[in-house]
């Protein structure tokens, strides 16, 4: 029986990812795991846990997920775990390794939301006697040295480091370079994994929503994944050219531009944001219609809903049975898998 704590070092590092592909990888090789996320500061409707429990371990056997306590605060000297609650969180945790053998606990990063360490992540693994991967989002300014520092209070717990979201030119770099350094600091470099377009995908649907947009007219594929937005401005190339080079993308433009939705229409795009408030032609409505575009209709100008979505891109999350699926496929790829599930 084991545990495995998979810790971040900030927000966005892709730990509810790895959890999610490690639970996925168990239960299609026919072996039980269990999932706990012991503190949230949403507790009562965390979406990692709603997630996790309606789509990954939906029709389990095993134990349900338990629901997160409140993150305590840090402000004191002694430990942020107060006595009750490390008691009911060891409680849980020893509950769900009794039936499933292995619990992923989703730890807090070392880095609180608003800066600073955190000292919850090493209360954590001494409480739970965890072995904890360290997962590390790729940063151009990442570090060995920033790396081993972080851990080193671990010491034995460590069961390696993952790097995640690395770009496409730097993959040589981190596996090579980095890793022998890590590796040379005495801790497992356990490999590391591509930023992914798929991964990163937002939904038709969380666009309208993120900018308060309007559907022209009712739409049939809310549920569509946008993997990249492109301005739809005066371009030189043909319309095919510059709007069928990528797929799985939606095409920023003012309404008034029906030669500019028409020309990404027909190249494949699955999404139009029509800026300035006004309605599009009805042969562009037709259009999309037929080929089951959906059109968004904001009150804002192209360049302020284009800097807007960035925001969204940035509160991407693999909340998708896709993209879980996806992301196991680049764990296979590029980790040693049956290594991370058996780390404890």
């Amino acid at each position: 029986m084991a545990v495995v704590q998979i810790t971040g070092d900030r927000p966005g590092s892709g730990k509810t990812s790895l959890a999610g592909a490690l639970l996925l990888h168990r239960s299609e090789t026919g072996r039980r795991a269990g999932y706990c996320k012991p503190l949230s500061e949403t507790p009562g409707k965390d979406p990692d846990v709603s997630f996790v429990s309606e789509m990954l371990l939906a029709g389990s056997t095993g134990h349900p997920v338990p629901e997160p306590r409140p993150m305590p605060p840090l402000t004191g000297p002694g430990p942020a775990l107060g006595t009750e609650q490390a008691g009911q969180i060891k409680s849980a945790v020893t509950q769900i390794e009794a039936e499933a053998g292995l619990v992923l606990v989703e730890s807090p990063d070392l880095e609180r939301p608003g800066g600073g360490a955190s000292p919850i992540p090493l209360e954590l693994a001494s409480l739970l006697d965890s072995r904890v991967v360290l997962l590390f989002r790729y940063t151009s300014d990442l570090e060995a040295g920033a790396i081993l520092t972080a851990g080193q209070p671990f010491g034995d717990r460590l069961a390696g480091i993952v790097v995640n979201g690395v770009t496409t030119y730097r993959g040589r770099d981190i596996n090579q370079t980095l890793a022998a350094e890590v590796r040379a600091g005495g801790v497992p470099f356990l490999g590391s994994l591509p930023e992914d377009r798929a991964i990163l995908a937002v939904t038709v649907r969380q666009i309208a929503g993120y900018l308060g947009g309007r559907w022209v007219q009712e739409p049939d594929q809310t549920d569509a994944s946008i993997e990249r937005f492109l301005i739809g401005g005066n371009i030189m190339d043909l319309g095919q050219t510059y709007f069928g080079r990528h797929s799985n993308q939606a095409v920023i433009t003012r309404a008034a531009r029906p030669d500019i939705q028409m020309a990404s229409i027909l190249a494949g795009t699955r999404c139009l944001v029509l800026t300035g408030g006004a309605e599009p032609t009805e042969y562009v409505k037709a259009e999309a219609l037929q080929r089951e575009v959906t059109l968004i209709l904001v009150d804002g100008n192209t360049l302020d809903t284009a800097e807007a979505l960035a925001g969204l891109l940035q509160q991407a999350n693999t909340h998708t049975m896709q993209q879980i699926q996806r992301f196991l496929h680049l764990v296979r790829g590029h980790l040693d898998v049956n290594a991370l599930t058996s780390a404890a």
